[in-house]
């Protein structure tokens, strides 16, 4: 197996004022074998790195190979103990895939603030590949961050839906639950005339905007088929 240190993509320009920004580390990721979806948490630097990657190959030559192309291309050093590797055969894939139908995961978020104002964009992929974008504007508090995120997954979802078909975001906050602080989306999904009201909630780990999306994907993915 070749190291990317020593033969690795060609990568492209990525630094943002010296810092590498999360979306393009997970495109660089994502060229190495056997590695199919890469999340990564932090803003300046990572904190987390989730990989669904093939069972073909051993996790920690996965784990190298990210440690690899990030020490060679990035000039970053990547401890192992925050990379996180889950491994799908294909039968596994195409059994999840089926049982999801069209239902969406999340591709990446990207936020930005300036003062009192700023924007989020948000992508989404499907089962059959497609990418389809969102983006709307957020104010500089958490609610506002939150609230355009969940736009911004209504917008990128409402390019697949079918005519006569509406989702509406109804309310959008942030709550506390135990030690933990949730996102809770309520939205209202129509169809042939036929309205459903729908909840999700996720936890905030990172950032709200991310938990915005993933709380919106659970309440909408049931109507999603």
């Amino acid at each position: 197996m070749t190291e990317f240190a020593a033969q690795g993509p060609k990568l492209r320009n990525v630094t943002h004022g010296g810092h590498v920004s999360p979306a393009d580390l997970e495109f660089e990721l994502k060229k190495i074998t056997g590695v199919r979806t890469v999340r990564v948490v932090g803003d300046d630097v990572p904190v987390e790195i989730h990989v669904v990657a093939e069972k073909n190959r051993p996790p920690k030559q996965v784990v190298r190979d990210i440690q690899s192309l990030a020490a060679a291309g990035f000039g970053m050093s990547i401890d192992h103990r925050i990379v996180s590797v889950v491994q799908l055969d294909d039968d596994e894939e195409m059994q999840i895939e089926k049982a999801d139908g069209r239902r969406p995961v999340l591709d990446r978020v990207v936020f930005a603030n300036k003062g009192n104002t700023g924007w989020v964009k948000v992508a989404l992929q499907w089962p059959d590949g497609e990418v389809t974008e969102g983006a709307a504007s957020s104010g500089a508090s958490r609610e506002a961050r939150a609230r355009g995120a969940a736009t911004a997954v209504q917008q990128a979802i409402a390019q697949t839906l079918s005519s006569g078909t509406v989702l509406e975001i109804d309310h959008v906050m942030i709550q506390q639950v135990g030690v933990s602080e949730s996102v809770i989306v309520s939205a209202v999904f129509s169809d042939g005339g036929q309205t459903t009201p729908l909840v999700g909630s996720a936890i905030i780990h990172d950032d709200v905007a991310t938990a915005a999306v993933h709380a919106l994907l659970q309440a909408v993915n049931r109507k999603l088929r």
